[in-house]
C-alpha cells in the first residue's frame, strides 16, 4: 500500500530531521573534545517534533499553492471557459512574490514559535518556560533564518513542483535541523 503525499512528506521530514540531531550531537562531541554519545532523549524530542509539525508544514505549502498558485496554465477563451495551453506554463510572478513574503513572514514566525513551544512540551517544561524561551530564542531563530529560507523559497516557489516541496525543504532543513539542535541543546 502506497502511503498519502502528507505521509510520505513526513516520514521523509521526519528521518531527516532524526539525522540532523545526531550530526547536530556529534558536532558538539568533536567540539567538546569527547566521545559521541548519543542522547537519545534529545534524538526522541527533535525526531517527535518533526513528526508533530511537518504534516502542518505540508498543509501550509498546500494552502499557499492553492492561494497563490505559481504558474499560469489556463488561459479562458471567448465563452468564458478555460482552454488548456500546451506550452510550458508561464511563472506567476505576483504569486510568487506574494507567496515568498507570507511564507517567510507568516510561516517563519509561526514555524518558529510551534518549534519552541513543541520542544518545551516535549521535555516536559511549564507554561512560563516555555513562554520565556519563546520570547528569548524567537528574534535569534527567525534572524538566522533569513539567510537560508527566502533561498528555499525562492527554489521551492519557482521551480520545484507542489508535492516535492516539504521534501526540498527538508533537505535544506538538515542544516536548519543541525543548527535548532545546536541552539536547542
Amino acid at each position: 500500500m502506497a502511503l498519502s503525499p502528507i505521509a510520505k512528506a513526513t516520514l521523509q521530514a521526519t528521518l531527516m530531521s532524526a539525522g540532523s540531531n545526531v550530526v547536530a550531537q556529534a558536532i558538539t562531541s568533536y567540539r567538546e573534545e569527547k566521545p559521541f554519545e548519543l542522547d537519545s532523549q534529545a534524538l526522541f524530542q527533535f525526531t517527535t517534533s518533526a513528526l508533530i509539525l511537518s504534516p502542518l508544514s505540508f498543509l501550509w505549502l498546500e494552502g499557499l499553492e492553492s492561494r497563490f498558485p505559481s504558474f499560469i496554465n489556463d488561459k479562458p477563451t471567448a465563452t468564458g471557459k478555460a482552454k488548456t495551453n500546451k506550452k510550458k506554463p508561464k511563472l506567476n510572478v505576483r504569486n510568487t512574490v506574494a507567496k515568498i513574503i507570507v511564507d517567510q513572514v507568516i510561516g517563519g514566525a509561526w514555524n518558529t514559535v510551534a518549534f519552541i513551544a513543541t520542544m518545551g512540551l516535549l521535555r516536559g517544561q511549564d507554561y512560563e518556560v516555555i513562554k520565556g524561551q519563546i520570547q528569548n530564542d524567537f528574534w535569534p531563530i527567525m534572524l538566522a533564518g533569513l539567510k537560508l529560507w527566502p533561498f528555499v523559497s525562492i527554489l521551492n516557489f519557482t521551480v520545484v513542483p507542489a508535492d516535492k516541496r516539504l521534501l526540498v525543504g527538508s533537505l535544506f532543513g538538515v542544516v536548519w535541523g543541525i543548527y535548532l539542535s545546536l541552539m536547542a541543546a
